[in-house]
Protein backbone atom coordinates (compact mmCIF):
# COMPACT_ATOMS: atom_id res chain seq x y z
CA UNK A 1 0.00 0.00 0.00
CA UNK A 2 1.00 3.41 -0.92
CA UNK A 3 2.58 5.60 1.95
CA UNK A 4 0.32 8.37 1.38
CA UNK A 5 -2.47 6.51 1.45
CA UNK A 6 -1.65 4.17 4.65
CA UNK A 7 -1.40 7.84 6.48
CA UNK A 8 -4.27 9.30 5.39
CA UNK A 9 -6.49 6.35 6.58
CA UNK A 10 -4.60 6.27 9.82
CA UNK A 11 -5.18 9.79 10.38
CA UNK A 12 -9.35 8.88 9.30
CA UNK A 13 -9.61 6.40 11.49
CA UNK A 14 -7.07 7.43 14.44
CA UNK A 15 -9.01 7.18 17.86
CA UNK A 16 -7.63 10.72 18.93
CA UNK A 17 -11.25 12.03 20.91
CA UNK A 18 -11.43 11.85 24.69
CA UNK A 19 -14.84 11.17 25.76
CA UNK A 20 -15.82 12.50 28.81
CA UNK A 21 -19.14 12.84 31.01
CA UNK A 22 -19.58 15.77 29.34
CA UNK A 23 -19.15 14.98 25.84
CA UNK A 24 -21.65 11.40 26.54
CA UNK A 25 -23.96 13.95 27.65
CA UNK A 26 -24.50 15.63 24.74
CA UNK A 27 -24.09 12.61 22.31
CA UNK A 28 -26.89 11.23 24.09
CA UNK A 29 -28.91 14.65 23.29
CA UNK A 30 -27.89 14.37 19.70
CA UNK A 31 -27.91 10.65 19.33
CA UNK A 32 -31.65 11.16 20.67
CA UNK A 33 -32.20 13.57 18.07
CA UNK A 34 -31.10 11.79 15.37
CA UNK A 35 -32.88 8.55 16.18
CA UNK A 36 -36.24 10.75 16.05
CA UNK A 37 -35.07 12.44 12.99
CA UNK A 38 -34.33 9.60 10.72
CA UNK A 39 -37.43 7.70 12.05
CA UNK A 40 -39.83 10.45 11.48
CA UNK A 41 -38.23 10.73 7.60
CA UNK A 42 -38.36 7.27 7.66
CA UNK A 43 -42.19 7.05 8.61
CA UNK A 44 -43.20 10.23 5.98
CA UNK A 45 -41.79 8.16 3.47
CA UNK A 46 -43.85 5.67 3.51
CA UNK A 47 -47.10 7.26 5.02
CA UNK A 48 -47.30 10.06 3.48
CA UNK A 49 -50.16 10.11 1.74
CA UNK A 50 -52.38 8.58 4.84
CA UNK A 51 -51.11 11.65 6.96
CA UNK A 52 -52.41 14.35 4.32
CA UNK A 53 -56.09 12.50 4.00
CA UNK A 54 -56.16 12.39 8.71
CA UNK A 55 -55.16 16.00 8.35
CA UNK A 56 -57.98 16.71 5.78
CA UNK A 57 -60.18 14.78 7.62
CA UNK A 58 -59.85 15.31 11.08
CA UNK A 59 -58.72 18.60 11.28
CA UNK A 60 -61.08 21.42 11.49
CA UNK A 61 -61.18 24.59 9.10
CA UNK A 62 -61.47 27.06 12.18
CA UNK A 63 -59.57 25.57 15.01
CA UNK A 64 -55.77 25.26 14.14
CA UNK A 65 -56.02 26.43 10.94
CA UNK A 66 -52.54 27.96 11.06
CA UNK A 67 -50.88 23.93 11.67
CA UNK A 68 -53.41 22.41 9.44
CA UNK A 69 -52.09 24.51 6.71
CA UNK A 70 -48.31 24.18 7.98
CA UNK A 71 -48.75 20.80 8.26
CA UNK A 72 -50.08 20.55 4.72
CA UNK A 73 -47.39 22.83 3.05
CA UNK A 74 -44.68 20.43 4.95
CA UNK A 75 -46.25 17.24 3.28
CA UNK A 76 -46.53 18.61 0.36
CA UNK A 77 -42.86 18.30 -0.93
CA UNK A 78 -41.54 15.25 -2.76
CA UNK A 79 -40.99 12.22 -1.50
CA UNK A 80 -37.37 12.38 -2.68
CA UNK A 81 -37.05 15.51 0.15
CA UNK A 82 -37.88 12.74 2.65
CA UNK A 83 -35.63 9.90 1.13
CA UNK A 84 -32.25 12.62 1.38
CA UNK A 85 -33.63 13.13 4.84
CA UNK A 86 -33.40 9.48 5.88
CA UNK A 87 -30.03 9.08 4.85
CA UNK A 88 -29.08 12.33 6.09
CA UNK A 89 -30.23 10.81 9.41
CA UNK A 90 -28.40 7.92 9.40
CA UNK A 91 -25.07 10.55 8.21
CA UNK A 92 -25.73 11.95 12.11
CA UNK A 93 -26.29 8.48 13.61
CA UNK A 94 -23.27 7.24 12.36
CA UNK A 95 -21.63 10.37 13.08
CA UNK A 96 -22.44 9.99 16.71
CA UNK A 97 -21.73 6.71 17.17
CA UNK A 98 -17.86 7.44 15.87
CA UNK A 99 -17.87 10.29 18.21
CA UNK A 100 -18.98 7.69 20.95
CA UNK A 101 -16.18 5.94 20.43
CA UNK A 102 -13.90 8.76 20.13
CA UNK A 103 -12.88 9.08 16.37
CA UNK A 104 -12.64 12.41 15.12
CA UNK A 105 -13.63 11.32 12.13
CA UNK A 106 -17.24 11.31 13.77
CA UNK A 107 -17.21 14.97 13.62
CA UNK A 108 -17.23 15.50 9.73
CA UNK A 109 -20.05 13.02 9.67
CA UNK A 110 -22.37 14.87 11.90
CA UNK A 111 -21.29 18.34 10.76
CA UNK A 112 -22.36 17.81 7.10
CA UNK A 113 -25.57 16.04 8.58
CA UNK A 114 -26.56 19.23 10.49
CA UNK A 115 -26.03 21.01 7.39
CA UNK A 116 -28.04 19.09 5.44
CA UNK A 117 -30.37 18.90 7.58
CA UNK A 118 -30.93 22.54 7.37
CA UNK A 119 -30.31 23.05 3.39
CA UNK A 120 -32.88 20.24 2.74
CA UNK A 121 -35.48 21.42 3.37
CA UNK A 122 -34.75 25.03 2.08
CA UNK A 123 -34.04 23.88 -0.98
CA UNK A 124 -37.25 21.77 -1.72
CA UNK A 125 -39.76 23.83 0.13
CA UNK A 126 -38.40 27.30 0.12
CA UNK A 127 -37.62 30.07 2.63
CA UNK A 128 -40.71 29.08 4.58
CA UNK A 129 -38.48 26.28 6.19
CA UNK A 130 -35.77 28.16 7.82
CA UNK A 131 -36.36 28.78 11.72
CA UNK A 132 -33.72 30.50 13.78
CA UNK A 133 -34.00 28.29 16.15
CA UNK A 134 -33.20 25.46 14.70
CA UNK A 135 -30.14 27.30 13.16
CA UNK A 136 -29.21 28.42 16.83
CA UNK A 137 -29.28 24.36 18.02
CA UNK A 138 -27.54 23.23 15.58
CA UNK A 139 -24.90 25.74 15.66
CA UNK A 140 -24.55 25.36 19.18
CA UNK A 141 -23.93 21.47 19.16
CA UNK A 142 -21.36 21.86 16.38
CA UNK A 143 -19.39 24.79 18.50
CA UNK A 144 -19.49 22.25 21.74
CA UNK A 145 -18.25 19.33 19.94
CA UNK A 146 -15.45 21.41 17.44
CA UNK A 147 -14.31 23.19 20.69
CA UNK A 148 -14.43 19.34 22.57
CA UNK A 149 -12.75 17.69 20.06
CA UNK A 150 -9.57 20.74 19.15
CA UNK A 151 -9.44 20.87 23.56
CA UNK A 152 -9.92 17.28 24.61
CA UNK A 153 -7.08 15.60 21.95
CA UNK A 154 -4.97 12.35 23.15
CA UNK A 155 -1.62 12.88 23.06
CA UNK A 156 0.08 10.40 21.02
CA UNK A 157 1.77 8.41 23.72
CA UNK A 158 -2.19 8.02 24.77
CA UNK A 159 -2.89 6.94 21.78
CA UNK A 160 -0.20 3.93 21.19
CA UNK A 161 -3.14 1.93 23.64
CA UNK A 162 -6.14 2.69 21.28
CA UNK A 163 -4.76 1.29 17.73
CA UNK A 164 -7.26 -0.23 15.46
CA UNK A 165 -6.43 -3.77 15.61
Amino acid sequence: MDIKVKKFLVRIFDKSLKIGWKMKAMLTFSLLFAVIYTLANFFVMFFKDNTITYINTHINNTMLYFWKENLLFFFSANRSLYILCFICGIGLLYGCYLMWKGYKWGLLFYTLGKVFQILLPIIYLGHRMIAIGDIMIILLFLVFYYTYSFSHQMDKEQRKYFKIQ
